[in-house]
């Protein structure tokens, strides 16, 4: 889809950073959230003693900030603060603030295990990388509970539901952070990201800043199992009203309610980081379940294959819903003129007649992206 300059079209993107226009990429859908009053008027009064707790913090914290700043510029130099552009209450855009833990990449050194030196990873392993955010708490961008805030490169990659975390405002702490932290794999995170919306109130809160004390004495799953950082996210594997079947050893897959009705079928030829894609004929009366099948392909081959373009050929006389899902998933035709969020060119492959539709599934660039973002690691969002 080519995003327009005034941000998402359900008009629940509006942020300090706009989405510039001639851009294809995926719409992020979400379903509206509606707390309680009990929970909103919590929400307002913590968000009061947070104004309190915050400055004191800052004010307690200065000498040893300041120390820390000492070791991280004669450990990694300067800039001794990492920022980064994160997501917070509402699909809001905010700058996130901390430590650096990790040196810039380098040539040999690009491997996050390269990068991180003795004093960054005890950084981590203490989270004091993460006391320059008292001052996101402090302005209201965060809170001291709440879902980790994610980088804007994943805006276009949750399922409706998984988007239902960004109901309250991103937390220093929270409840997948005291249950594992980044060693568990993402569907995990956001089932209980979605659990703490629903419990929201103080006696939860309690519970977690308390075994947020014990977490960090005994730090584990600061990475996921494969090392220094956590995975990229790749999408939802399936949703409250999808699953996949497939694909078999002839790349053919089916998107099936939980009924275990066809919304959406085809078939996937993956070489290298491309896959193409032919779609058969979808199910008319599952209309509304198209853009979830459709995040659901992109999803897996994101996973399974780490695929980067995708070219889909759909069957002939795609009804109109289907090519409309297909625009707002971030596919648009080879002489579109629009640009992708990467500086790479679509791997057109002579000989071959041009997609019908192609799409950048990769994570956005640095220099090109949608919201750009300063990646210190992009594999460590949490």
């Amino acid at each position: 889809m080519v995003q327009p300059t005034t941000g998402a079209a359900d008009g629940s993107l509006r942020g300090r950073r706009r989405r510039p226009s001639g851009v294809a990429a995926a719409f992020q859908q979400r379903y509206p959230v509606r707390l309680t009053p009990e929970q909103q008027r919590y929400l307002a009064a913590r968000r009061r003693a947070e104004t309190v707790l915050a400055g004191l913090g800052l004010a307690v914290a200065a000498l040893p900030m300041l120390a820390i700043s000492v070791g991280v510029a004669a450990t990694m130099g300067r800039p001794v603060l990492f920022t980064q552009d994160r997501i917070t209450q509402d699909g809001r855009i905010f700058r996130a603030r901390k430590f650096r833990s990790m040196r810039p990449p380098a040539p040999g050194a690009e491997d996050d295990r390269d990068r991180l030196v003795p004093f960054g990873r005890s950084l981590r392993e203490t989270s004091l990388d993460e006391s320059p955010s008292l001052w996101n708490i402090l302005v209201g961008d965060m809170s001291i509970v709440g879902p980790r805030p994610l980088t804007t490169d994943y805006l276009g990659r949750f399922s409706a539901d998984q988007f239902t975390r960004h109901a309250v405002p991103a937390g220093l702490t929270g409840y997948a952070q005291v249950n594992g932290r980044n060693g568990l794999d993402w569907d995990e995170r956001f089932i209980m990201d979605q659990e703490y919306v629903r419990r929201l109130g103080l006696d939860l809160d309690l519970w977690i800043l308390r075994d947020t004390v014990m977490t960090v004495r005994a730090p584990r799953g600061v990475t996921d199992a494969g090392g220094v950082s956590m995975a990229d996210f790749p999408g939802p594997q399936s949703t409250v009203d999808l699953v996949m079947e497939g694909p078999d050893e002839n790349g053919a897959w089916r998107r099936v309610d939980r009924d275990g009705r066809t919304v959406l079928q085809g078939e996937a030829e993956v070489h290298r980081d491309l896959a193409r894609v032919r779609l058969g004929p979808e199910d008319p009366t599952a209309s509304s379940l198209l853009d979830e099948a459709l995040l659901l392909v992109a999803s897996r081959l994101r996973r399974t294959d780490e695929v980067e373009w995708a070219y889909l050929e759909p069957a002939d006389d795609p009804s109109e819903a289907l090519v409309a899902a297909l625009e707002r998933a971030g596919y648009t035709a080879p002489d579109s003129g629009v640009r992708f969020p990467t500086g790479e060119r679509p791997p057109l492959e002579a000989g071959r007649p041009a997609p019908r539709f192609l799409a950048f599934l990769g994570l956005p660039e640095e220099a090109n992206a949608i919201a750009p973002p300063t990646c210190e690691s992009r594999g460590r969002p949490g």
